[in-house]
């Protein structure tokens, strides 16, 4: 930008516009003008004698003033442009700056949001890990002050610069939070997940040591545990609902915490920011004091005001130390650094002090005539007065925030009390609403207990019924599963006969009917499908015959039909020689010898096939049957063994199963009502005392962290109060600085007038301007037109001497409109500018560069886009 100023400067100063003054060429190839020296003015009030040369100088002087003028105003308008948008490019980004500042606070919210969210789930998990008793490291339980996400994006890495206006939310500034808390939580996800591990380990192992033992499976302990397990769940479930009704509460004020943590580092890090453009903004003013005090050409009102504000900031800077100084021990050690620069800045104050007392004492005894009620009444004073009840009214406010805010408290201590309080009593009804059902519990699990052992009687006689029906069973489907071989065998055996008898009788169809076995059913389907493929066959043959019969081609078809024929004749007449000769060597012609060879030969041959069919047959048969053999044989075989076994195992067996079921009914009955009875105490006591546990370790949980909540209570107080202390001052600096920002203000506004009205006064000049080169031009056209007479009036009257002045004039003429016409093409006359390098050329050339992707100059090669492009008129 800054080049393509400097170049259009240079324009304007020192080359000028396409009319140059110089002897030479043009800028855009148009031939040089006359120079400066040479102009003369024409006034009409001249003698008829003077010389055509002289008139064509006067206008051509005329003329590139003129022109001059247009491209001077053209040059201003283009650069007050530009100017304009350079403005608005300005407002733009500010207004985006404002935008992302917006966005920027939206962004810190929810990622304070999403921290708090974190911070249950991680609470969660703790809980879990607590009640599974595992062995965690403290360290790992507790909430570390500054890992969160708000605390990483809010202060940021140490590197950063301490007042950056525009953070930036990226990958690497949320890195070592999001790293540390995501560490802690994979941590505590995967302890989570080796319990669960374990306790499946533990589980399966059990179940598959119960399955893999059937009698501990079919024990009445076994199922007296699993009962009681079943109860003991649902007691659980019964104490987990109870549990996360008040983890749900807790949940719920650990959020409002949470919530409460946030706000507040929310404020914390405004309130920084806040600091931060309060120091830079008294950087600024103390920049101005220092411009204003070396200009020294203020009144001794403005001396007077600016003595006054440099006290202000010396008192407020030692309110600030002495509330530095009585700051705790850990906020002395931050305050450190603050206190050294502050102790530069005072020294500097001090010297400026001291240079604005000298001043002040100069222009006391300079204005000590003044009397003091036209100081009071001087706008300075005024203004002071003003500042003075706007900070009271502030303070007044302040304190009443205060009051509203200890009242606040107060209410959340009460209510923190009531709250603690109903917990107590809930805990204390669930306790007793716990024992009463731990009361119903037993009588109903001693009753239980009764019937199941009825129902286990029943179960076990039944037990002994059906294991004798299965062995009954179990013999009966043996005896079924041989009757099923037999009937198998049988049906081979038939299948066999009707191959043999069908190969004997010489039906070879049957035979291969029966040689295919079972697949009979699969031989009728595919003879259907044979026969249905033949009925379709036959009638697609009778359409065509019928399509071939209505066919109109009946002279191509006779032809074809003669040939055919023809054909045929031929074959039959060789067909009836060779069966000729075949009856001569053969047939009744032959000799008798031949006739008896060849019905030897048929003879042979049918009893060939015959006997190959048989032995087809054979073979055929042989295979299943020495199959079945071996199968009845093993099976016969096995059958004895098992019913000359099965009859002497029986009766001793069924004896010695009904004494040993009678002895095991009698000895479980007892050792049931025995092991019951221990059990249940035992089972009553350990989950009385785990409960009673489990919930001293709740209370106790809840106590502590109500101690915490407390001292955080505390804290956060403590902390309200400091920076409470601490707006208030900022408050003051902020609202000096907003009288220091009105003043610059209305200097400015009052610059700003100055500039419009310097700005209309520039506008009625160019219109002023613009008329009188209409006037001019008006002007010029009458003196052309007087020129054009004059010319005439003399080739009337030198009529000798009128060669040589016309040549003049021609060339005159030519060169004018050289001048006119576009460089390039040098056709077409000037019609459009080019705004970077203030050449002129015509519409159609400037068409065809801007059909390019490149644009470029024709004469200076210098690029330019389609808004640089304007339309002139000369």
């Amino acid at each position: 930008m800054e080049d393509r100023s400097n170049r259009k400067r240079r324009l304007t100063d020192d080359v000028g516009p396409p009319f140059s003054s110089s002897g030479g060429p043009a800028t855009n190839g148009s031939p040089a003008a006359t120079p400066a020296t040479t102009k003369r003015q024409f006034t009409g009030s001249g003698s008829g004698s003077a010389s055509p040369q002289n008139i064509g100088l006067k206008d051509d002087s005329e003329t590139l003033t003129a022109a001059e003028e247009v491209l001077l105003n053209f040059q201003k308008e283009a650069i007050w442009r530009q100017i304009q948008e350079y403005k608005r490019e300005n407002v733009r980004a500010q207004e985006r700056i404002e935008r992302l500042k917006d966005h920027q606070v939206g962004y810190d919210e929810r990622l304070s949001e999403l921290d708090s969210h974190w911070n249950k789930l991680l609470e969660d998990l703790r809980t879990i890990i607590s009640r599974s008793r595992m062995g965690v490291d403290p360290a790992d339980m507790t909430l570390k002050e500054g890992d969160g996400l708000v605390a990483a994006i809010q202060h940021g890495p140490a590197e950063e610069s301490e007042w950056q206006e525009v953070r930036e939310l990226t990958e690497e500034a949320v890195k070592k939070s999001v790293e540390k808390r995501s560490r802690s939580t994979k941590d505590l996800a995967l302890k989570l997940l080796c319990m669960v591990e374990a306790w499946s380990e533990k589980r399966d192992r059990f179940w598959s040591s119960l399955k893999a033992d059937p009698s501990v499976q079919g024990s009445r302990t076994v199922q007296q545990l699993v009962q009681t397990h079943e109860a003991l769940v649902q007691q659980h479930k019964k104490g987990r609902t109870a549990i996360d009704r008040l983890q749900a509460q807790c949940h719920e004020y650990s959020d409002q915490v949470l919530r409460l943590k946030n706000d507040l580092q929310m404020t914390k890090y405004r309130l920084e920011e806040t600091s931060g453009e309060l120091d830079h903004s008294k950087d600024r003013l103390r920049r101005m004091h220092r411009t204003m005090e070396r200009e020294k050409n203020t009144t001794s009102l403005g001396v007077a005001a600016e003595y006054g504000t440099a006290a202000d900031f010396g008192l407020t800077s030692a309110s600030l130390l002495g509330d530095m100084s009585e700051a705790t021990r850990d906020e002395l050690l931050q305050c450190r650094r603050l206190a050294i620069s502050r102790q530069v800045e005072l020294d500097e104050m001090k010297g400026q002090d001291t240079q604005v007392r000298e001043e002040v004492e100069k222009t006391r005894a300079q204005l000590a005539h003044i009397s003091e009620e036209k100081i009071q009444d001087s706008q300075h004073v005024k203004a002071l007065l003003v500042q003075m009840q706007s900070v009271r009214h502030e303070s007044e406010f302040y304190r009443s925030e205060v009051l509203r805010l200890r009242s606040d408290l107060d209410d959340l201590h009460s209510s923190r009390r009531k709250f603690v309080d109903t917990l107590e009593n809930e805990e204390k009804n669930r306790r007793a609403a716990l024992e009463a059902e731990l009361k119903k519990l037993e009588s109903d699990i001693s009753r239980v207990q009764d019937s199941r052992n009825k129902f286990q009687q029943m179960y076990e006689n039944r037990c002994t019924k059906d294991d004798y029906e299965m062995q009954q069973n179990q013999e009966i489907r043996k005896i079924a599963n041989t009757r099923k071989d037999r009937i198998t065998s049988l049906t081979a055996d038939i299948q066999r006969l009707q191959t043999m008898l069908a190969a004997n009788s010489d039906d070879w169809q049957s035979y291969a009917f029966y040689l295919k076995g079972p697949s009979d059913h699969a031989a009728l389907k595919d003879l259907r499908d044979s026969l249905k493929a033949a009925d379709e066959h036959i009638s697609n043959l009778q359409m065509e015959l019928e399509a071939y019969k209505e066919v109109a081609q009946q002279v191509r078809e006779y032809a074809a039909v003669k040939e055919s024929e023809a054909q045929l004749k031929d074959q039959v007449a060789t067909l009836s020689s060779r069966v000729a000769e075949l009856e001569n060597v053969v047939g009744s012609g032959a000799k008798d010898s031949v006739k008896t060879l060849v019905a030897t030969l048929e003879d042979k041959e049918t009893t060939l096939r015959r006997l190959e069919l048989k032995v087809q047959a054979h073979e055929a048969v042989q295979v299943p049957l020495l199959n079945e053999l071996h199968t009845v044989a093993t099976a016969w075989g096995l059958l004895e063994e098992a019913t000359s076994r099965k009859a002497i195992d029986l009766a001793q067996k069924e004896d010695l199963i009904f004494k040993l079921l009678s002895d095991k009914t009698r000895q479980e009955s007892k050792c049931t009502h025995l092991v019951r009875a221990k059990e249940q105490s035992a089972n009553m006591t350990t989950v009385m005392k785990r409960q009673s546990d489990m919930q001293l370790e709740q209370i106790q949980r809840l106590e502590e962290r109500e101690k915490a909540l407390g001292a955080q209570m505390a804290t956060f107080e403590k902390e309200q109060t400091v920076l409470s202390s601490e707006v208030t001052v900022h408050k003051t600096k902020l609202q000096e600085l907003t009288q220091h920002n009105s003043s610059f203000k209305e200097k400015f506004t009052k610059q700003e007038e100055r500039l419009v009205e310097v700005q209309t006064l520039l506008k009625e000049k160019t219109d002023a301007y613009e008329s009188e080169a209409q006037v001019r031009k008006k002007l010029m056209e009458e003196s052309e037109s007087m020129k054009k007479k004059l010319e005439e009036q003399n080739k009337k009257s030198e009529s000798s001497s009128s060669g040589g002045e016309t040549s003049e004039v021609a060339k005159q003429a030519a060169r004018y409109l050289q001048l006119l016409k576009c460089p390039a093409c040098d056709v077409n006359f000037k019609s459009h500018v080019i705004l970077r390098c203030m050449h002129v050329f015509c519409k159609s050339c400037m068409d065809k560069q801007m059909e390019y992707r490149q644009r470029k100059c024709p004469t200076c090669r210098e690029n330019f886009g389609a808004k640089d492009v304007k339309e002139i008129y000369l």
